[in-house]
């Protein structure tokens, strides 16, 4: 018994902390300038300027055909809309293979 946790022990007493912490540290960079590259992207931006601009024509589309619309009847219908659009979006992109 006492045998296990001597080892246990001297397992323990053989990490270092130093080594450890500055590796993770290493790894916390990496996957921190990956997340801040993907969110100051210009594709990304571009891509949030598109989807807006699609968004304000489809809620102009919509006052043109409901002109007595109220605002909350049209901020529905607009996000159900671009609801249907991304979800068809989501599902052309399902049958793409990516290689």
């Amino acid at each position: 018994m006492f045998d296990n946790l001597k080892k246990s022990v001297e397992k323990i007493n053989k990490i270092n902390p130093k080594s450890l912490l500055l590796s993770f540290v290493q790894s916390q960079r990496v996957n921190r300038k990956d997340y801040s590259d993907l969110l100051n992207s210009n594709i990304e931006l571009e891509s949030l300027a598109d989807e807006k601009r699609l968004e304000a024509m489809v809620s102009n589309e919509i006052k043109t055909d409901f002109p007595d619309i109220s605002e909350k009847s049209l901020e529905l219908l607009t996000d159900a809309t671009m609801h249907l659009i991304r979800k068809k979006q989501l599902q052309a992109t399902d049958d793409i293979c990516f290689k």
